[in-house]
């Protein structure tokens, strides 16, 4: 058996990584599409995210950000799509970095105890937004409530419930009083429902893929690799919004936050499922070979081949 020193380790690592980038280029390039969204080039459907993701799942979070800062930059170049934006390229690092560190956190946690934590997020969320939801209801708070009070008319909130109290102090003296309100309801309401109905989604693609999977002979479970994609996928996609409304796309200021970023969560939520069903995939085809499999697990025995 050949031993691998900790020097040969890392230059196969880096040889491995750029195999995968390679290939993520090939596919950003020639199989991927762009899809306008409020006039600009919002969203790119594609499988190159599997290649992207797989160092920082095989390697770890700098071998993730090597392959999407680099996925991203070259990409950008060799196919553009409008301006570079710099600040993107930053966010692909991080998203790429976040993979690896997610997973390393969830590798040896119990699949069976990762539902269970992903079961109990999704019914608190739901449960603190629908609440919030029939509270600011209730006490008639909405995104117009500024605009039916009087010029200088005081607001009494003691008979508010918590929610609504505690959103009106806090918008009552700013200089957007509406539109702070709006974008506070917005994220005590639909923020929490939505991260339930995404956790509820991940839940079921889950049942689904992993059932698939136990049927093609491969190991049956894919939650902890989808959980680590979706969590720095939604963040990044986060950011990536943020970064577009406020700095490069004027007219994207005039919409809510809320209708710019649903559509690239729900295109972050379906790319990230396909590929963590892919991902998972490969990943138990390329730890059946043993000199992969030391590289990864450098202080465990290899994988028999099956």
């Amino acid at each position: 058996m050949i031993v691998l020193t900790s020097h040969s380790i890392q230059i196969r690592k880096l040889t491995l990584t750029a195999v995968f980038l390679s290939l993520a280029l090939i596919l950003k390039t020639y199989f991927s599409i762009y899809i306008p969204m409020f006039g600009q080039n919002g969203m790119r459907i594609g499988v190159a995210g599997v290649f992207t993701a797989l160092p920082a799942i095989l390697f770890g979070p700098f071998y993730g950000m090597l392959a999407s800062g680099l996925t991203d930059l070259l990409g950008h170049f060799l196919k553009p799509a409008g301006a570079y934006m710099p600040l993107l390229t930053l966010t692909a690092c991080l998203g790429g970095f976040l993979r690896g560190l997610f997973w390393m956190l969830l590798r040896n946690c119990r699949e069976k105890t990762v539902r269970i934590a992903v079961v109990v997020l999704v019914v608190c969320a739901a449960v603190f937004g629908l609440w919030n939801i029939w509270a600011l209801s209730a006490d008639g708070v909405d995104a117009g409530f500024y605009d039916r009070l009087s010029p200088g008319a005081a607001v009494d909130t003691d008979n508010m419930r918590l929610i609504s109290r505690m959103l009106i102090t806090r918008t009552a003296n700013v200089s957007d009083p509406g539109g702070s309100l709006a974008t506070y309801i917005n994220f005590t309401t639909a923020g929490p429902v939505g991260f339930s109905i995404f956790g509820a989604v991940m839940l079921v693609a889950d049942f689904v893929l992993s059932k698939r999977m136990t049927m093609a002979g491969q190991k049956g479970s894919i939650i902890k690799i989808l959980l680590a994609l979706l969590l720095a996928g939604m963040i990044v996609t986060t950011l990536n919004t943020v970064i577009l409304r406020e700095m490069f796309f004027a007219s994207w200021k005039v919409l809510p936050f809320s209708v710019l970023w649903l559509p690239r969560a729900i295109e972050e939520l379906i790319a990230n499922t396909v590929n963590a069903y892919m991902v998972a995939i490969l990943y138990g085809i390329l730890l059946r070979q043993p000199a992969l499999h030391r590289m990864v697990f450098p202080t465990s025995a290899p994988v028999a081949k099956s």
